[in-house]
């Protein structure tokens, strides 16, 4: 068994011993993830209902 490390995006560092021989890289962990830090990304969330009310505007629009 070897150790390897998981670097994040977030710049954070993991270690765990494996039988795989390279070290990985993950987009996100526990110390960058919104169910963990508590932060919500509302601007991000205001973007996608916009986008969807404008593409569903002439469906849901009343007569």
């Amino acid at each position: 068994m070897k150790k390897i490390f998981f670097f994040c995006i977030c710049n954070k560092k993991y270690s765990l011993f494996s039988n795989y021989e390279k070290n990985i890289t993950i987009n996100i962990c526990k110390n960058c993830h919104p169910y963990y830090t508590k932060k919500k990304n509302l601007l991000d969330a205001s973007k996608k209902m916009k986008s969807f009310n404008k593409k569903y505007e002439t469906f849901f629009k009343k007569k």
